[in-house]
């Protein structure tokens, strides 16, 4: 047996390659392990495209179909002399029959009469219809442009202010109505009593005061709402804002 451990080592190593090199030919062909450098299709060149032989197509043309009668190419009528027999005049032919079966007519078919559709007209919508009567909150705060449409359309507006305030100057048509005052209850129930049919308690109504920090117009919503008036809007901005836009102001009582 080798004692040098070097050629001991080299002798394991070329057995065991060996013994793998057997067991690797007698392995399945999924298991067997391709050695290196073994590429079985190196060497095949594939086929150029030009040497590729299109399929011919055995598609065969359909016969074509002769027309039965010759097409009238003639826009406009000729006359041509036909050599009569003799002591006989000229004999003219229609040339624009020429082509044409016997007994055909030519016809012109009159012009389509051109009808003039319009689509039908939407109705306008109305600008009011977004202003629904809200009977779960008591009511809804508006912008100055909601403000001066329901005012252009005659919605009642209430001035929550004091009456000393109002007279100074408030929106015009607009009435006063202070929280602060005595005869607040009273002016409420001539109200209702103006209002009593439910159709007329669902029309808004818009109320309003300084605007900013002012709670007086929310405190008549909520009295308001109380007795069913179901359709009210805040003007949030109030009177200050009413005066920056230009709307209509009137002075002292008068609405």
């Amino acid at each position: 047996m080798l004692k040098n451990p070097f050629a001991q080592g080299v002798l394991i190593v070329a057995t065991a390659l060996v013994l793998a090199i057997v067991t690797n030919g007698f392995a399945s062909r999924t298991r067997r392990l391709v050695l290196p450098g073994f590429y079985p299709n190196a060497l095949r060149v594939p086929p150029k495209a030009s040497e590729i032989t299109p399929p011919v197509s055995t598609l065969t043309a359909a016969p074509t179909t002769t027309a039965a009668f010759a097409t009238d190419t003639t826009a406009t009528t000729a006359t041509v002399a036909q050599s009569p027999a003799p002591g006989q005049p000229p004999i003219a032919i229609d040339t624009t029959t020429i082509g044409r079966p016997a007994g055909a007519t030519t016809t012109t078919a009159p012009p389509a009469a051109a009808t003039a559709t319009q689509a039908p007209q939407q109705p306008a919508e109305d600008p009011l219809a977004r202003f629904q009567p809200h009977p779960d909150k008591a009511f809804v705060e508006i912008s100055g442009a909601d403000a001066a449409l329901l005012h252009a359309k005659g919605a009642l507006f209430l001035d929550a202010r004091r009456t000393s305030v109002y007279e100074e100057g408030h929106i015009a048509g607009a009435r006063p109505f202070s929280v602060w005052e005595g005869d607040i209850d009273d002016k409420v129930n001539n109200l209702f009593a103006e209002r009593s049919d439910p159709r007329d308690q669902n029309l808004p109504i818009v109320i309003y005061c300084s605007g900013g920090a002012c709670e007086d117009s929310h405190m008549l919503a909520q009295k308001l709402w109380g007795i069913q008036f179901n359709n009210l809007y805040v003007y949030k901005d109030g009177f200050p804002d009413w005066q920056k836009r230009g709307g209509a102001v009137r002075t002292g009582a008068q609405q």
